[in-house]
């Protein structure tokens, strides 16, 4: 009973299902098919994200879809810190999380206590 209490814990704390991810093979789009928000891994190191909410990225702020770009890093852990360029105005974002579940899945779960905000899915083609 004990062993399963510590395990049902600590995976919520790494997110649901998140795994650690080849960083090599996560560059691409990924698109949730409900709101049609879209992160974009570029090789380069850099991102760039339409139609994602301060909320859906942060846990909280707005719930209005923005853009923005900025660069994206690797972690030894399973997610991939987004950092989003200093816009200097209102929708300064900080830094984010993108949990990774393999080359085909990301998600974004900012409160580990929370539900996750957004899946997003590799989009093959244009």
């Amino acid at each position: 009973m004990l062993v399963a209490s510590v395990a049902v814990f600590a995976s919520g704390c790494a997110g649901p299902g998140a795994v650690k991810v080849d960083p090599d093979r996560l560059p691409g789009v990924y698109r949730d098919g409900e709101t049609g928000g879209e992160i974009r891994l570029h090789v380069d190191g850099r991102f760039s994200a339409v139609g994602i909410s301060q909320n859906d990225a942060m846990g909280h702020g707005s719930a209005v879809p923005v853009d923005f770009g900025g660069t994206w890093s690797p972690t030894p852990s399973n997610f991939v810190y987004l950092e989003p360029d200093d816009t200097g105005g209102q929708r300064d974002m900080g830094d984010i999380q993108l949990w990774t579940v393999s080359p085909r899945k990301v998600f974004l779960h900012p409160d580990v206590d929370g539900p996750v905000t957004l899946e997003l899915v590799r989009v093959t083609g244009p």
